[in-house]
């Protein structure tokens, strides 16, 4: 019987557009929420876009979802990245009036929103019922000794950020009547949420996203001596600074490696700037490992994770290489700022390009000599990810104290 007409009873009602392994993070995030919750024994129920159906059936049999069928405007829209924040806009009125229809036989359930997760983003209301919204992070723009590197959309993006939440200030109360909202986002977006009226009362300190519990299970990775390699990891556009690293290796005093793992629009330049730089012998591009397994036993060869991204709101890579006891050299900036501390790994402030660059060869050379400072780093950042509470087993069970006071107090 397909999942629309046969819904058991449910606590928890989530709702996000796309909830997959194949469709970016979001949708990644979206679907681990779910598996968590079930894990941990919480009745739960998605709602999601007829597109996940598929996947789902196929892969998470076991899931209760109710999707919401494309109309024909977003069919039509749905591949162009200019119209994202409408089809999601529209995905969220479809799937607020379903969720009343589902609450008539489970009024005491608890509705959470858990993408997309961007403070602009207008979300309905849901009358009557329980509403948490996040975890949201976002507001999140270049530095500003970057901003000659900011496309024409992101500049749009940053300018207009202010109007626009004034204007959903008046027009839309979605998140002014939510119950809670999770946010993730730090200063930026606790004063990105106070533009749109929100208040303090609302938020809700949370972790952006988690890890899988099996990176805590798997032992540490240990330093000693000197390690020359280090990695970088993700999708390759032009945000992550992909490009500040392959410049420092002309600086360093080491022959530092350097591993590229992840594909993107980036790729081709990526690849034609080693050239230009004759830096063929020490830079390898790695586009694809298929099992997460495989991947993790795979980064124990290396001494740090690199990752000067100039606009990550989180950073779940960075997350990922602390709890398995790598340190991180990053900018301080956006979400690795939230996640590194000095003694975990090297934070270098944006100050400028050629800043940036200087600093990311002086932190790779220092790593690359010093074990016993990199192996004390190892150990701190394990031990930061799992007070910080970076697991997924964690951060669903801090989300269920936030349920049930949102239940009592509703109560």
């Amino acid at each position: 019987m397909p999942a629309e007409t046969a819904v058991p009873p449910f606590e928890v009602l989530l709702i996000a557009p796309n909830v997959s392994e194949q469709m970016g993070g979001e949708a990644i995030k979206a679907l681990q929420i779910y598996l968590e919750l079930d894990k941990q024994g919480v009745p739960v129920h998605q709602i999601t876009h007829e597109r996940a159906r598929l996947e789902l059936d196929r892969s998470f049999p076991q899931m209760h979802v109710t999707y919401i069928p494309d109309t024909l405007l977003e069919k039509l829209l749905y591949r162009a990245k200019l119209f994202e924040q409408l089809l999601n806009f529209i995905f969220m009125r479809s799937a607020a009036k379903k969720a009343q229809q589902l609450l008539k036989q489970n009024p005491g359930a608890v509705v959470h929103f858990t993408s997309p997760v961007s403070p602009i983003l207008p979300y309905p209301t849901v009358p009557g019922a329980k509403v948490v919204i996040g975890p949201i992070n976002g507001n999140i723009h270049y530095p500003p000794a970057f901003y000659h590197r900011e496309k024409l959309a992101y500049k749009i993006r940053r300018w207009l950020h202010p109007f626009a939440q004034f204007l959903h200030k008046f027009s839309f109360s979605g998140k002014r009547k939510a119950n809670a909202l999770l946010v993730a986002g730090g200063q930026r977006t606790y004063d990105s949420l106070r533009m749109a009226g929100c208040r303090d009362d609302q938020f809700v300190d949370s972790i952006d996203s988690g890890v899988q519990n099996r990176l805590n299970d798997t032992p540490r990775i240990t330093h000693s001596g000197v390690n020359l390699r280090f990695f970088h990891n993700g999708r390759l556009v032009e945000h992550k600074g992909t490009d500040l690293i392959i410049k420092s290796l002309t600086r360093t005093r080491n022959p530092i490696e350097l591993d590229i793992i992840g594909r993107g629009p980036e790729l081709p330049n990526l690849r034609a700037l080693v050239a230009t730089l004759h830096l063929e012998d020490r830079v390898r591009f790695i586009e694809w490992v298929p099992d997460h397994t495989a991947l993790a036993e795979m980064l124990r060869q290396y001494r740090a994770f690199v990752f000067p991204s100039l606009a990550e709101a989180n950073g779940i890579v960075v997350q990922e290489a602390m709890i398995q006891g790598l340190p991180v050299i990053a900018c301080d900036w956006g979400g690795p700022s939230l996640l590194v501390t000095p003694d975990t790994g090297i934070l270098i402030e944006p100050t400028s390009e050629e800043h940036v660059i200087n600093e990311l060869a002086a932190s790779m050379d220092l790593l690359a000599e010093d074990g016993d400072l990199a192996e004390q780093m190892s150990i701190n950042a394990r031990a930061r990810a799992l007070t910080k509470g970076f697991l997924w087993s964690d951060i669903i069970r801090d989300w269920r104290q936030v349920y049930a006071r949102v239940a009592a107090k509703a109560a």
